[in-house]
């Protein structure tokens, strides 16, 4: 016997691939050379970004118990130092990853995370979320459908923003 569809999160893990989607496309008109300027005070460049949206799918997997934090290598010191929230971006293009690593990493994290979800949320998404974030949200369902549907659109924003600082799109 299957379980019953569970439409809305058919809907969530359909968006989210989507996001990952139109990052891709977003990143693969910028030059490599360009990955981590800051024009116009933009501080948030797309290699970041991109880092950054892995350590998210990453800290998904991590409270979903669906990752080993000290064998995946976008969990390990010197990458959650360099993307992890309150890091600082740099203007050094040699500081980073590759965008093809970046950008793997985060495919793979992504389905990584939409198979976790799918087959988690019913018994993970009802539990207490980590102590340090209970003021943003109570359970681990609420970060995990915030990581899903809010927080990679929202540094989508940011890079498209990013673009237009750094002339590489029309403006609107």
């Amino acid at each position: 016997m299957h379980p019953a569809p569970n439409h809305l999160l058919d809907h969530t893990l359909d968006l989210y691939a989507d996001t990952l989607k139109q990052v891709g496309e977003a990143l693969s008109s910028i030059p490599d050379a360009r990955l981590a300027e800051q024009p116009a005070g933009v501080v948030n460049h797309p290699i970041w970004t991109l880092g950054h949206l892995c350590s998210a799918s990453s800290f998904m997997l991590m409270l979903l118990d669906d990752i080993d934090p000290s064998t995946e290598p976008t969990m390990s010191s010197e990458f959650m130092a360099k993307f992890a929230p309150g890091s600082k971006p740099i203007p050094d293009r040699a500081a980073y990853p590759s965008r093809e690593e970046l950008m793997t990493s985060l495919t793979r994290l992504h389905a990584r995370a939409a198979a976790a979800v799918r087959a988690k949320h019913e018994t993970h998404f009802s539990r207490q979320a980590p102590e340090n974030l209970r003021a943003f949200a109570p359970t681990v369902g609420r970060i995990a459908m915030y990581l899903l549907t809010c927080h990679e659109p929202y540094h989508l924003g940011q890079l498209m923003v990013w673009k237009r600082a750094a002339g590489l799109t029309a403006s609107a």
